[in-house]
């Protein structure tokens, strides 16, 4: 049923406690940043602008800024000044929940234990609160890599990335929802996930990256160590959504079946899922080789998302 090339996972290897007080350090500067990055009330629409902050300041696991800031601390470079960089993913990923839990969409009742967006402010406002993010990520990353030192040559084609990612977030919504019900093997899940979950942490690995002066083979190893583990985190949502615990996911669970979706535990069980969580792990993990001692977060990270319960 999957790819025999893949390696088989590691045996488990818990997040250190330093792993978890960085995960935390860099949580709280990126929490910090975002209520200062986003509009007060008194700059325009009191209504849209709570939207905005009630879409971003809830509390999340903040993975896609995480994996930003330890790309550039595992090769040595202060996180100070790539905070505002981490954020953009942030915005971005705030901006897609937004809109995958639209009626139209998955029509979500509940986003990081509060009301979904919709259910707060109406659906107009919150697709209105979902663009206007997205207009603040993209005039928020020049300012931001210039300020984490990035050379304009790198942060023009950074610029070019983002509307790729975005494109692509909306391409793999597309065809999820067009797949819905539908047959679907291992390689057309895997396309979808590529773009509507994986694009974006690719992405954040890349800012990482080039804050960091990353280049060459060392960039490839740490841009295929985020493809997978973006596709092991998709994989790890649809276990959860199957069997989690609503209280502790924050959103309610059992959707994707309710809606007909198809997803990795409707065509391969959960059982399958978790052999294919684990053996994108492995494989994430197999790609940071070439950074030998700088891997040692990243190589935790990828297990906190093995082994994550929410």
């Amino acid at each position: 049923m999957f790819s025999a090339t893949r390696p088989r996972p590691s045996p488990a290897s818990p997040a250190s406690s330093d792993l978890t007080s960085l995960l935390r350090r860099f949580s709280e500067a990126v929490d910090g940043r975002l209520s200062d990055l986003l509009p007060v009330a008194s700059e325009s629409g009191e209504t849209l602008v709570s939207a905005m902050r009630a879409a971003v300041l809830s509390p999340g696991k903040r993975m896609r800024p995480a994996l930003v800031l330890l790309v550039v601390h595992a090769f040595g470079r202060e996180t100070e000044s790539a905070v505002d960089v981490a954020c953009v993913p942030e915005l971005v990923h705030a901006a897609s929940l937004v809109l995958d839990d639209l009626p139209c969409m998955d029509d979500a009742a509940l986003r990081r234990g509060h009301p979904a967006l919709h259910r707060q402010f109406g659906e107009a406002v919150a697709i209105l609160a979902a663009f206007a993010l997205l207009a603040r990520a993209q005039a928020l990353l020049p300012t931001a890599l210039a300020a984490a030192g990035v050379a304009p040559a790198h942060r023009a084609g950074l610029q070019q990335d983002f509307a790729a990612v975005v494109g692509a977030l909306c391409r793999g919504q597309e065809a999820d929802l067009r797949l819905a019900g539908a047959a679907a093997d291992l390689s057309a899940l895997e396309r979808i996930h590529a773009q509507k979950t994986g694009a974006l942490f690719e992405y954040a690995a890349l800012l990482g990256s080039v804050v960091a002066g990353v280049r060459g083979a060392v960039l490839e190893a740490v841009l295929a160590f985020a493809r997978n583990l973006g596709l092991a985190f998709q994989v790890s949502d649809d276990i959860l959504d199957a069997r989690g615990e609503g209280g502790r996911l924050g959103k309610a669970t059992g959707r994707d079946a309710a809606l007909g979706r198809t997803t990795f535990v409707s065509v391969f069980g959960v059982a399958g899922s978790e052999t294919l969580r684990d053996e994108l792990i492995a494989t994430a993990r197999q790609a940071l080789a070439p950074l030998g001692a700088h891997a040692q977060h990243l190589n935790e990270l990828a297990e906190y998302v093995r082994t994550r319960l929410s």
